[in-house]
Parts: structure tokens; C-alpha cells; sequence
């Protein structure tokens, strides 16, 4: 078996098994989001936030988490540098594509591999909602006209846009005007950003009035969309850009909220690459985006979650010919003790076959199969013993 084309799945849902990062025992919910929204907000440490009551609507979430039973608290997350954005297209992009400061970049549109383009790519979707963008697609480093605060370094996606390798249309950056209503939340994107202007985001101004500023401006703009997520298998994320103490450590915020999240506070210690790829695996995405690829899921949060064995260490069973035509064998590398069953699905996740196999030895008739891959997994009481990707080519 090929250890390049190897996926864990997670009923339906393809999340890949990079050979750096990943833990021996990961886990994610047993349904994944509909819908990721993340809020991204500015300068302020954890210690600024958490517990300050300058943030009553934000720490009516942190402080509560440990009895609250959705909200995930994580006290030792960090960003990556300093200013404010190399750590957007680290979080976008898995990497800074050598942006160091907070102008314009250099070489832009960039053909690198980010999370909006592996969304389409997969047929999922992907938007940034920018406060004060003054319109789709637009390409400026500001806009301040009328009071306006519109900053593009906040905004990684738009140096992205062009119809090259990796590129994405204009229409995937859009102003907050364009973010659904309360009874259109169902159409939101797969992934979204939510940026607020430079007023609003607790950049601008100084504390605690921009904490309390920022604060408020979340509560009426998303607080509706938290309560709606409960219902609608969605996720909230607050996360920051950077903390403001201009320090080695750069701690910041990060929160999940959402019907999969099991409350409590998490010290486990992650940064942006491990966000995003958190974010790229809650969103079933067989692909990472630069360093995203070796940094390790968030795993510990998830109610209702599903055991999956890191198939790089053990591959148990064998499944030959791959490419198949006509028939697929699966092949079990140690005696069976009990019937299993191997589910085979296609890349939208639909089930396309339930088998079980009761000897070491399982021939699968692939001749309904179009041409394609497809993913499969050998599963027995609710446990993942193997899986990975198979090839079905008629010729």
C-alpha cells in the first residue's frame, strides 16, 4: 500500500494522515461542522482578554467553560512572529511566503497552497468578510474614506486572487455587508473569515476601551450566529492575530464554540500552523497547507468523537490491485478473530459499499465503480482498524 495516498476517515469525511504531526491516537467529531466561522481579532494576550472584564460577552463564554458544555478554552496558544501580517498568511497559508512586515506584498498573486483554494479544490467553499471592504474583490492596502478602517494586511486572501495554480476568484472576498443574516446563517461558505475593521478588531485605541469596544462588536454581530450553531452542527472559533506585549511567547486567546465541542480548558500547547490544520481537517480536507502538514491536530475538545488508529504504523490489512478494474481484494495481515466490515466511500463521502468480510481474505466487484478515487476503512466496534485511498481506473 502506498503511504502517500494514505487518509484516515472519519464516517464519510477524509482527513489525511501526514507522516509528521499527527498523533498515534487522534480524534475529531464523529460528524463533522457544516459550517467554520472564524473570528479573528487583534494585539491583545490571553491575559488581556481571559478573565478581563472589559470582555463580559467573550469571558461569558471563557470563564464558564469549565461548566458551560460547549465552549473549548485553549490557555497556551501562540502566534508565530510580529506584526500582524505574517501571522494572517501563516494562518492562511501555513506560512509567511516571506512577508515580514505589514505592507503590500512583494510577487503577489501567489500560486502557493492556502485554505480557501484547498476548500474549492475539495467542492467546498471559502470566504473572507472584511468590515469596510469597499467592495468584491477589491485590491487596495486600505480604505479609509469616510471613517472607514479597512486594512488589506488583515485580509490574507487577497493576495490570492487570479485565475492561476491556486488561485481563487474575486467573489472569496467580500465585504461584512455581504455576511448572511440570522435566517440565512444556512448559507454561509463551508470555512469563513470574519475581520473587523481596525476600530472594531481591538486594534485601534487604547485599552480597556478597545478591548470593550471589540467586545461589543462581537456580541452584536456574531453572538446570534453562536446561539444558532448549537442546532446547525456549526463551529465558532475567536481566535487573535498576535498578543500586544511584543513578546517571544505570543500567547493569545482561542476559542471553539459549537454542538461538537466538549467544554472545558485545554493547555495543550499549539500555534497557528496547528489552527489551520485543525481547521483544514475539521473541514475534510485530504490536504494541508504548508507547514499546516506537520503540525498536529487539535483532538482532545470533540464529544461524540471517533477512536482512529495512525495507519502509518501498523498497516494491517493489504488491498491490491491499486489501481483496480474489475475487482478490489482486501487482504487482512493477521488471522481474523471476529467478521469486520469495510465501508467504501466516494470523494463527496457518499457510501458507495458495505461489506463484511469474515475471512482474511475479501474480492470486491468494482465494475459499478466509475473512474475515480475512492476511500475506504475496515472498521469493527466503532474502532478503525485500517484505512486509506484506492484507485478505480476501467481503462
Amino acid at each position: 500500500m502506498n503511504k502517500n495516498l494514505l487518509t484516515k476517515i472519519v464516517f464519510g469525511a477524509t482527513i489525511p494522515l501526514t507522516m509528521m504531526g499527527s498523533a498515534s491516537y487522534g480524534q475529531l467529531p464523529a460528524t463533522l461542522p457544516s459550517h467554520i466561522v472564524i473570528l479573528i481579532e487583534e494585539n491583545h494576550s490571553y491575559g488581556q482578554i481571559y478573565g478581563s472584564s472589559s470582555a463580559p460577552h467573550m469571558n461569558s463564554l471563557a470563564t464558564n467553560a469549565a461548566t458551560a458544555p460547549y465552549t473549548a478554552v485553549f490557555s497556551s496558544c501562540h502566534a508565530l512572529t510580529h506584526p500582524s501580517e505574517p501571522n494572517y498568511l501563516d494562518f492562511y497559508a501555513g506560512g509567511n511566503q516571506g512577508v515580514t512586515t505589514d505592507a503590500v506584498p512583494v510577487g503577489y498573486p501567489f500560486t502557493t497552497a492556502n485554505l480557501g483554494a484547498e476548500l474549492v479544490n475539495a467542492g467546498k467553499t471559502f470566504i473572507t468578510y472584511s468590515e469596510d471592504l469597499p467592495s468584491v474583490g477589491f485590491d487596495g492596502a486600505s480604505y479609509t474614506s469616510g471613517g472607514r478602517s479597512y486594512v488589506r494586511k488583515h485580509n490574507p486572501v487577497a493576495n490570492w486572487i487570479g485565475t492561476g495554480t491556486n488561485q481563487l476568484p474575486n467573489t472569496v472576498n467580500q465585504p461584512l455587508t455581504a455576511f448572511p443574516s440570522a435566517t440565512n446563517y444556512s448559507t454561509l461558505p463551508t470555512v469563513c473569515y470574519v475581520v473587523p475593521n481596525q476600530k472594531n478588531d481591538m486594534h485601534d485605541g487604547v485599552d480597556p476601551a478597545t478591548i470593550i469596544l471589540g467586545d461589543q462588536w462581537y456580541f452584536d454581530h456574531l453572538d446570534s450566529l453562536r446561539q444558532w450553531t448549537i442546532a446547525n452542527n456549526s463551529l465558532l472559533i475567536i481566535t487573535f492575530d498576535e498578543d500586544a506585549d511584543n513578546t517571544t511567547t505570543n500567547q493569545i486567546l482561542t476559542m471553539f464554540y459549537g454542538p461538537m465541542v466538549k467544554g472545558g480548558m485545554y493547555s495543550e500547547s499549539f500555534n497557528l500552523y496547528g489552527l489551520l490544520r485543525t481547521i483544514e481537517d475539521l473541514s475534510g480536507l485530504s490536504t494541508h497547507a504548508g507547514a499546516a502538514a506537520s503540525a498536529t491536530t487539535i483532538t482532545d475538545c470533540w464529544r461524540n468523537n471517533v477512536s482512529v488508529k495512525n495507519i502509518n504504523e501498523n498497516n494491517s490489512f493489504i488491498v491490491y490491485p491499486n489501481p483496480a478494474s474489475d475487482v478490489v481484494t482486501f487482504k487482512s495481515n493477521n488471522s481474523l478473530t471476529e467478521a469486520v466490515n469495510v465501508i467504501i466511500t466516494d470523494i463527496t463521502g457518499r457510501n458507495v459499499g458495505n461489506y463484511s468480510m469474515d475471512a482474511d481474505v475479501l474480492t470486491v466487484n468494482t465494475k459499478d465503480l466509475s473512474n475515480g478515487v475512492y476511500y475506504y476503512k475496515v472498521i469493527t466496534h466503532n474502532q478503525i482498524l485500517d484505512n486509506g485511498k484506492m484507485v478505480i481506473n476501467h481503462n
